[in-house]
């Protein structure tokens, strides 16, 4: 049986230059040019990637999610990009509700761009993930995601309860 062509991992030092060449963000979704090191959240343990197999036997970023974590235990993702024009739904996804599992958090916040309908309507589809309200952060207002284990109970059950029966 083959090997999956992708795995979700931590990110390494090594991965940092295939992180800084995924230009469209959740906090940059128009793919401007920009520097920014990873190094940080690389040594705090908090950068999740989608690492692809390639042939000569190494591996390709194709998305990341950056997150904080409190004293707490609350999380406040941070960063979300994928390869690409528009964010791989899949892996945004997957990294998603892999740093949920992982972490295990009462509460996941982020921010999201209120005209970056894209981002906004991927967070949506996720189980858990609620509009809380807006801000306004120069120079743009910002819409406030959150996220908890009964939000993500309650559209589950919501799931099983709209689901056609047998």
């Amino acid at each position: 049986m083959d090997a999956a062509p992708y795995d979700i991992r931590l990110a390494t030092a090594a991965d940092s230059a295939g992180l800084r060449a995924i230009k469209r963000t959740l906090t940059n979704p128009d793919g401007a040019p920009r520097r920014r090191s990873f190094t940080d959240a690389i040594d705090r343990g908090e950068l999740l990637v989608v690492a692809r197999r390639v042939r000569d036997g190494g591996q390709a970023v194709d998305a990341y999610i950056e997150w904080h974590s409190r004293v707490d235990g609350m999380v406040t993702i941070r960063e979300i990009g994928s390869e690409g024009e528009e964010p791989n739904n899949s892996h945004v996804k997957r990294l998603v509700r892999e740093l949920l599992r992982m972490a295990s958090p009462p509460l996941a916040t982020l921010k999201v761009d209120r005209d970056a309908k894209v981002w906004n309507q991927l967070l949506a589809e996720v189980g858990g993930f609620r509009l809380e309200g807006q801000e306004y952060s120069r120079p743009r207002y910002r819409n406030i995601w959150s996220w908890t284990p009964a939000t993500e109970a309650e559209d589950r059950q919501r799931a099983l309860r709209s689901a056609p029966r047998r």
